[in-house]
């Protein structure tokens, strides 16, 4: 120990025979940015993964399926729309004419129904091509079902 020094030679490492440490810079670096892409990286798969799910239905295969009688149903057939507006609805198995006007479809829909419940038709057949939206067939099947003692059967037909 040197005069006047409260430390000896060992503790300020001026010892020949030991090694002495070597000076460690300390890795620093910033992860927030790593953090903020973490975390969108999670929302992107979770917003898409929703969406994906969403799009597909899978609907079970029919096991038992009976043909509606045509004679004894009243027939709502639906066409897409060429504009992809709401879908051409026609009172008629084979549309042929000019649809029914959106603001009159509810109407018009009822009075056939009615009529057809008078005439001992209990079934409504609404017959739809492959690209009509399902917000068109459910549009048309909420106005006829709310006819009491109907029964409600759905076609899908394609477009040769």
């Amino acid at each position: 120990m040197t005069a006047g020094s409260q430390f000896s030679d060992d503790e300020h490492g001026d010892n020949p025979l030991t090694p002495s440490r070597p000076i460690h810079n300390e890795a620093n670096f910033d992860i927030t940015a790593m953090i903020d892409l973490v975390f969108m990286m999670n929302i992107f798969f979770l917003v898409t993964t929703v969406g994906a799910s969403m799009a597909e239905i899978d609907l079970p295969t029919a096991r038992h399926c009976v043909p509606a009688d045509r004679d004894m149903s009243v027939i709502v057939t639906i066409l897409a729309s060429p504009d992809r507006g709401p879908g051409q609805v026609f009172l008629e198995d084979t549309p042929e004419g000019r649809p029914l006007e959106l603001a009159q479809q509810e109407r018009s829909i009822r009075e056939a129904v009615e009529a057809g419940v008078r005439a001992k038709k209990n079934t409504v057949l609404i017959k739809a091509e492959k690209s009509v939206r399902l917000r068109d067939i459910a549009r048309v099947g909420t106005v006829a079902n709310s006819v009491p003692g109907i029964e409600l059967k759905v076609s899908v037909t394609e477009k040769e």
